[in-house]
């Protein structure tokens, strides 16, 4: 079989929402990109049965737009959780609410093609080292700011994987001793703080404690209050917004300060919806991150927001399935 006509689902499931698209093997654009809601509340048999509607409905698409169903050979899938090598189980997935789901057979069992399961960030990472920021890096990290906080190390363009398939978790680091309490199950992990649930529930805590805010007339009730209200009440100059921000900043740096100290990447890449803010969470998290990093790690690592936040995970994920399928290697 030709390889430049063999192409790759892809998905991407998050914790709120679940993306997917179909790609050639070698990369470029994908075809028939679509997402959907996460049903998370109905547990791995009914998350797997949305996504793989969503893979269906990618696949009849790209078959009307001439693709043949035989040239597709597999799919690749990122989860928000830490999943076994080359068994596709996912050990732990706290946003989700998983222990021990054989994700990889599910799919796999339904689909009636080949499937490889990694973590979404692993998959978000390597896709941003592929064709976003992170492209022509030697040591990148890469950081999702989501319903959680994940994280990818992709070193000489491999995924840094740990011996249990579990590096990366960059959310579950201790930032605060007997902080917040995090899914987890552990207290003061960056992702209790810094993810878009962390973020939801301060802004949350502060409007209870009375704080003024035009975030109050944004939204119906208490529980819209989210990352996305907070970034948009922020951008548009609302004090409580943007403290809420720096604190963020703050938060998050803390962290890569200590993953450059560790590892002394050239690039971190950093995605999500708050992200999109730009400068006003960038710009003091390069602060914050020169303050406590060692100078010579800080100035050699090059701090940026993710070029293709959309479309990385899915890509990353088409990507680990050419490598580990197709070419025979992580």
């Amino acid at each position: 079989m030709a390889r430049s006509r063999r192409w790759i689902l892809a998905l991407d499931v998050g914790g709120t929402n679940m993306s997917g698209a179909l790609f050639k093997e070698d990369g470029g654009n994908p075809l028939a990109v679509k997402s959907r809601r996460t049903p998370a509340a109905e547990g791995p048999e009914g998350v797997v049965a949305a996504g793989l509607r969503l893979l269906d409905d990618i696949r009849d698409e790209a078959v009307d737009q001439g693709v043949d169903p035989k040239r597709i050979v597999g799919a690749g899938v990122g989860v928000p959780g830490t999943v076994e090598p080359g068994r596709g189980i996912v050990s732990l997935a706290p946003n989700l609410g998983w222990r021990d789901v054989p994700i990889r057979d599910l799919f796999q069992d339904q689909l009636g093609l080949p499937v490889v399961v990694d973590n979404d960030a692993n998959c978000a990472a390597l896709g941003e080292w592929w064709v976003g920021a992170g492209r022509g890096s030697r040591l990148m990290i890469a950081a999702t700011l989501g319903t959680g906080i994940g994280g990818g190390i992709v070193q000489e363009g491999r995924v840094l994987r740990g011996v249990a398939g579990a590096a990366g978790e960059i959310g579950h680091m201790t930032i605060e001793m007997d902080g917040r309490s995090c899914q987890c199950g552990n207290q003061g992990c960056l992702e209790a703080y810094a993810s878009g649930t962390g973020i939801g529930a301060r802004a949350r805590e502060a409007l209870r404690d009375g704080a003024e805010s035009a975030i109050r007339h944004m939204v119906d009730s208490e529980d819209q209050v989210t990352a996305a209200v907070v970034a948009q009440a922020a951008q548009e100059g609302d004090m409580l917004g943007r403290l809420i921000l720096r604190e963020t900043a703050r938060y998050l740096a803390a962290g890569l300060a200590s993953l450059i100290n560790v590892l002394n990447p050239d690039r971190i890449v950093l995605a999500g919806g708050v992200v999109k803010t730009g400068g006003l969470l960038l710009d003091p998290v390069r602060e914050e991150v020169r303050r406590r990093a060692f100078p010579a790690s800080a100035e050699t690592c090059v701090i940026a927001a993710a070029r293709d936040p959309e479309l990385a995970g899915v890509r990353g994920a088409a990507l680990t399935f050419q490598r580990e399928v197709l070419e025979g290697h992580r």
